[in-house]
């Protein structure tokens, strides 16, 4: 009767948050499909709504990387950054090889203004997977905006290495050299 229950509480929650009954069907009976939804709504701005879905889904798998780094992603862009914090450590807990996560507490602790645990783990997120680009656009920039320019330098030069087409990564290149060249000044 107990599981019973929770799933008609796990219901009532979804029917609260999504009104189309075929919406509501396809969410209750697939795990994958409410995790999708829930980063649709996170790519339309809508973090309530997401932030629901991950919840509920949360309460079905509680070490899901998907779900845990969704609930970070939606309290962080609510403002909640503490409460990010809190649910992302959890996930590095539960899944200390996903390197989304820790780039998306580096982007908390950035957004804290805690720059070296910032570049801490995105360091970290690298060293899982250099190959994520997003994440070393993110270090470059911290770098950046902390005055770190010779780091910049190093990390953007990495990254072209790893990169040699990518073109954005070539004019950041060559605004790190000419920010280190006026700094000589």
């Amino acid at each position: 009767m107990k599981e019973n229950t929770r799933y008609n509480l796990k219901d009532k929650l979804i029917k609260e948050s999504f009104h189309d009954s075929d919406e509501f069907i396809k969410l209750r009976d697939n795990p994958v499909k409410l995790i999708d939804k829930g980063y649709e709504y996170i790519d339309c701005g809508d973090y309530k709504k997401a932030f629901k879905l991950f919840t509920i889904g949360a309460k079905a798998d509680r070490t899901d990387p998907d779900i845990l780094n969704g609930m970070g992603i939606c309290l962080c862009e609510m403002g909640k950054l503490n409460e990010a914090r809190q649910v992302l450590e959890y996930a590095i807990e539960k899944n200390p090889d996903d390197p989304v996560i820790y780039a998306n507490i580096a982007g908390v602790l950035w957004e804290q203004m805690d720059y070296d645990m910032a570049i801490y783990y995105y360091n970290k997120s690298l060293e899982i997977d250099p190959g994520i680009e997003e994440t070393c656009f993110n270090l470059i920039n911290l770098y950046i905006e902390t005055g770190s320019l010779f780091m910049a330098f190093i990390e953007c030069s990495k990254f072209i290495n790893a990169f040699p087409d990518n073109k954005e990564a070539l004019e950041l290149q060559e605004d790190i050299i000419l920010n280190l060249g006026i700094s000589f000044i």
